[in-house]
């Protein structure tokens, strides 16, 4: 039992993943020549550059020349004109515009300048003053020495990290009545499967998977060739639909989009400037459909290890964050499969994202079983052959406890469930109860998947959408309090429920001079609108019946388009 589970959750070697960067630096150096420096003079320019102090952790940077390697990845940071120093509206499509335009300036200066032999961009940002690239030891030199480059940070590569989580996050109900409808979400993974019949069966786009990009190799089709990003995909929004255990994802009315990350087409690893890319798409394409804006980003993917708060870690990827949240868009990210005890991966430990945990589904019935851990957890580990770490950690599997491969930490956002999550698969079929899907992976969709739901709801409620930082104090606030037993850190694992419980189903309708249209005033609710000088009802608001409201103002006034259905009551005060 043990080998099983632990073979079926070990990650391909990273020497088999590393063909393709080795085609690519040949690649590279075909159309890009260099010059060929003695060992001697390459140490000696290293060691120069481990001191410079615009590279953000020389021992990463530097890695790959100090391997022997011809080129390195790397995100660069440029100055920002003082104009657009601090948060910015991203949301407000003029400042979008205009940010880019200034982004767009600043790069031309330093691209206009490197030496394109030494050079080679890969990512050029749309809202974050940056690029990524593939250097030389000269090139990156060469960005060091130009004024207008603030920091150089290495292009890291992150890793890919239904029916009983449903009513574990108490979202049955909640789902029935508010299922993600008039809202979309984006999959930041290796792409979907859209042939899949849960997931659109279609071609691409199709009726639930409505847009995406390749960021990854940079093409128009998201198509998954790996697997996790389908199985992510159909927890957050599959189809409804009872096929054994799979009863359609969380949100299953929503929309989703394809962002597929991943530098090759089968492969389970991308660099962190394909994800900002992924990011900042999301950005771009909010409202290509204006009746499904993209209001939930989930992202499966991460590495490293932080003890706090990330933000200054990553310049690029940070501010991508940022963006993405002022844009209006609540962030999820996993936060990792470590076994970590007080500590998590990046870029779960950004503060703008809300990182996700993994707990046991509610239908779990093993009687004992053993999951590959670090051997920097703190929880009680063996050592073994079978697991790339070289550790792992047994425990008996009990419903709604937390897995003890999830990275946890005081920083924590939410816990959500995990194994093992009936799915769709790629290819068609699903992943079953007995073997399904796993990881703080599929937590974090879970989770995104009730944030849509939640979303719908206040729509429907009070006629608008919440912010990303009511999402996030939400959910908090109504999860169910959950201890990791490996370290006695509470966190709350969603309850769906709960959180739409707490959502005004009244519209806010009071003030000096009111205004209202396009509201709904739900059947079974009591409404109490007041106005200090006038209240005005007009297009699109409803009464539904068995709805009570009351207007109380000096001047009250009902005009065409106010509609009260049979059996609701509407009083006026004056």
């Amino acid at each position: 039992m043990l080998k099983e589970l632990i073979m079926m959750f070990n990650k391909t070697s990273l020497s088999a993943k590393r063909l393709p960067i080795a085609f690519l630096i040949l690649a590279f150096f075909a159309v890009f020549p260099s010059v060929c420096f003695s060992q001697e003079q390459s140490l000696e320019k290293i060691e120069a550059l481990t001191r410079n102090e615009k590279i953000c952790v020389p021992e990463a940077v530097l890695k790959d020349f100090r391997d022997g390697k011809p080129t390195a990845r790397v995100i660069v940071n440029l100055r920002k004109p003082s104009a657009f120093i601090g948060s910015q509206n991203i949301k407000d499509m003029r400042v979008r515009q205009e940010l880019e335009k200034s982004v767009n300036k600043a790069q031309e200066r330093v691209i206009d300048a490197i030496d394109p032999m030494q050079i080679h961009i890969t990512n050029r940002f749309r809202y974050i003053f940056g690029f990524s690239a593939e250097v030389s030891l000269d090139g990156l030199q060469d960005l060091t020495d130009n004024p207008n480059v603030l920091s150089i940070e290495n292009d890291e590569i992150l890793h890919a990290h239904l029916a009983q989580g449903i009513p574990l996050m108490n979202a049955t109900t909640a789902r029935s009545s508010y299922n993600g409808s008039g809202l979309a979400i984006a999959i930041c993974d290796t792409g979907i499967d859209y042939t899949h019949t849960k997931l659109g069966g279609g071609g691409f786009p199709n009726s639930k998977v409505i847009g995406g990009y390749d960021t990854g190799q940079n093409d128009t089709d998201p198509m998954d060739g790996n697997g996790h990003g389908t199985a992510c995909s159909g927890i957050a929004a599959g189809d409804f639909g009872t096929t054994g255990d799979y009863i359609g994802g969380v949100a299953h009315n929503a929309k989703l989009y394809a962002l597929k990350i991943t530098y090759t087409s089968s492969g389970d690893d991308a660099y962190t400037s394909d994800m900002i890319e992924a990011w900042e798409w999301c950005i771009t394409h909010r409202n290509d459909d204006p009746n499904n804006p993209i209001m939930v980003i989930s992202t499966s993917f991460g590495g490293g290890r932080h003890y706090s708060s990330c933000d200054s870690y990553s310049t690029a990827m940070t501010t991508a964050a940022a963006n993405a949240v002022s844009a209006g868009m609540t962030l999820f990210v996993s936060s990792g499969n470590d076994g970590y005890c007080e500590s998590m991966g990046w870029p779960a430990c950004i503060s703008h994202v809300i990182s996700v945990g993994a707990v046991y589904d509610a239908n779990f019935t093993a009687s004992s079983i053993g999951w590959c851990v670090s051997s920097g957890s703190c929880a009680t580990k063996y050592p073994t052959g079978e697991c790339s770490t070289g550790w792992y950690s047994p425990e008996v599997p009990n419903s709604d406890n937390v897995i003890v491969y999830s990275n946890t930490a005081s920083f924590l956002s939410l816990l959500a469930p995990s194994n093992w999550a009936t799915t769709t698969k790629m290819g068609g079929g699903y992943w079953t109860s007995a073997y399904g899907f796993g990881g703080t992976s599929a937590a974090c969709p879970y989770a995104a998947g009730a944030a849509a739901c939640l979303q719908s709801a206040n729509k429907a409620l009070a006629g608008s959408f919440l912010t990303p930082t009511q999402v996030k104090a939400k959910l908090i606030d109504t999860g169910d309090a959950i201890t990791d037993g490996k370290i006695s850190i509470t966190k709350p694992r969603v309850n769906l429920g709960a959180a739409v419980a707490t959502l005004s189903v009244c519209p806010e309708c009071s003030g000096d001079v009111v205004v209202l249209q396009n509201v709904t005033f739900p059947s079974g609710t009591t409404c109490e609108c007041v106005g200090t000088t006038s209240i005005t009802a007009g297009t699109g608001v409803t009464v539904q019946s068995g709805a009570t409201v009351t207007f109380t103002a000096p001047t009250v006034k009902l005009q065409p388009g106010f509609h009260a259905e049979s059996g609701a009551v509407v009083r006026i005060k004056q």
